[in-house]
């Protein structure tokens, strides 16, 4: 074989190489659109996404299926569980990322970089539900990860991890449960259900009587935000880590402590009405009285829009 014929056979082994090479490892992200938590809040952004390859940097909540069947990301560490809506089961700067068939994800806490392709729910109102209930808008599939090196990360990571370490941010997920609560007390209800002597108590939409209760009495479920003190412990512990840095989320909470005050005094002072006589509740398959707040919408719209507020901010934290 003349050096010609021996040059060329090496060239193609080259690129043979250089071929099987490219299927090997993890997914490439340059080609990726880049997803942010902040942007992955809004339905609209993210539908003309769908089916796309997406990259996002997180942290793995260590409440992720043992498994590795897929993942809950979320972009501060040390998180237990996944973050919610107030009172519902709907992700909230957390999202659920799904390895390959066959494949799974082994756990860190370290921060990592995600590639996969986005899927979007067909419509808002018809979102996805797994295993544990959850109910969120997209997920990302076919995903691999990387470990991001320490000197790729933000030069902010530093006070992120210490606002994580102080267990706050889930503090403040507590609040606007109390928020949502004042706001929108007349929607909560007690289910059916049968005592230990087999009869059974059908179900019903909360009583102004019951709201008040579950406010004031020691112990019971929201009672810690009605505490004498309770907003301003919230704001101490915040300004703790660093008084300037996190000065929008101590007006978020301020202005939180606002609306339930004023919630509150529209629940004191009576600012409600109800149906005059029973009405049939579809849930319940009986007959009660419905209660409907004097303010219920205004109050509504101001605690969506002060924990969209806070959901932005917390989403705006990139790794």
């Amino acid at each position: 074989m003349n050096n010609t014929s021996i040059l060329r056979s090496l060239l193609c082994l080259l690129l043979l190489a250089l071929l099987l090479c490219t299927g090997c490892g993890g997914q490439e992200a340059g080609d990726a659109v880049t997803l942010s938590f902040k942007s992955a809040a809004r339905y609209a952004d993210l539908k003309p996404l769908n089916g796309k390859t997406v990259t996002i940097n997180g942290y793995m909540a260590t409440s992720s299926p043992v498994d590795g069947s897929f993942m809950f990301l979320m972009n501060l560490p040390y998180q237990s569980c996944p973050f919610c809506v107030p009172n519902t089961s709907q992700l909230s700067n957390t999202m659920e990322v799904y390895p390959k068939n066959g494949d799974s994800f082994a756990y860190t806490n370290q921060a990592i970089r995600v590639v996969g392709r986005l899927v979007v729910a067909e419509r808002e109102d018809e979102p996805f539900t797994d295993m544990y209930g959850y109910e969120f808008n997209y997920k990302i599939v076919d995903a691999t990860y990387t470990i991001i090196r320490a000197e790729e990360l933000s030069a902010n990571m530093g006070l992120w991890q210490q606002i994580a370490e102080s267990d706050v941010i889930t503090e403040v997920y507590e609040m606007y449960d109390y928020v949502r609560f004042l706001c929108a007390w007349n929607t909560y209800f007690v289910n059916t259900y049968t005592d230990a002597s087999g009869k059974v108590h059908t179900g019903y939409f909360l009583y102004p009587s019951d709201a008040l209760a579950y406010i004031t009495t020691d112990g019971a479920r929201w009672n810690y935000g009605y505490k004498d003190g309770y907003f301003d412990s919230l704001v101490q512990k915040i300004e703790a880590v660093d008084k300037t840095a996190f000065a929008d989320l101590v007006q978020n909470v301020r202005d939180a402590e606002a609306l339930a005050a004023r919630a509150l005094s529209d629940l004191q002072g009576g600012k409600y009405s109800t149906t005059s006589e029973p009405t049939y509740v579809e849930k319940f398959d009986s007959y009660d009285y419905i209660y409907t707040l004097d303010n219920g919408e205004e109050l509504k719209a101001q605690m969506n829009a002060l924990y969209g507020a806070f959901s932005d901010w917390l989403g705006a934290w990139e790794l």
